[in-house]
């Protein structure tokens, strides 16, 4: 096992080989003049747990767009999902994040405990998994989730909450 103490001299070099999150680290770099506020911590939390995605102005658009598409038509956020999916930073679970806060009536998260919740079987898309698998397991998810919803009378809106606790209680851990 080699320390680092054994070879100080050379210690220098490596730090030309550290690109972990560079636009977040550079900016995250600039700020520690200013007074942190909850939303520089949350820049931080991000950087630290390697969750940070950074979005193209296009697919911020998109997501934007997405506030108007109705309940039951989901499908038509196909595009969007797609280009959300092409980020960095973003698997399924993190876009249809997105889409939750941005329009509940028509999308809800899509997670491990949420899809075991509704199928009773494990996620099984993977980071690798391809985006049109991907898109195609949202869209039944949300389509199973709207029955599911409209069968036990609740609010489509609160079902990824609902599906978490439920999982997490009924099911334990993933």
């Amino acid at each position: 096992m080699k320390r680092a103490e054994d070879c100080k001299d050379e210690l220098k070099k490596y730090l030309a080989d550290y690109r972990y999150q560079p636009a977040l680290t550079k900016v995250l770099d600039a700020a520690s003049d200013a007074d942190f506020d909850q939303e520089k911590i949350n820049e931080i939390v991000l950087w630290k747990v390697n969750r940070y995605a950074k979005l193209s102005a296009d697919s911020l658009a998109d997501l934007n767009s997405a506030a108007k598409i109705e309940p039951g038509k989901h499908r038509d956020a196909k595009e969007c999902i797609e280009k959300l999916l092409r980020g960095a930073g973003v698997d399924l679970p993190m876009a249809s994040t997105f889409l939750r806060f941005r329009n509940p009536d028509t999308f809800q998260i899509v997670d491990r405990h949420a899809y075991r919740a509704v199928t009773g079987d494990s996620y099984p898309l993977y980071s690798y998994s391809k985006e049109s698998e991907k898109v195609a397991l949202y869209f039944e998810y949300l389509d199973r989730l709207r029955v599911l919803a409209d069968q036990a009378g609740l609010s489509f809106k609160d079902m990824d909450r609902i599906l978490y606790i439920f999982d997490k209680q009924e099911n334990g851990a993933l």
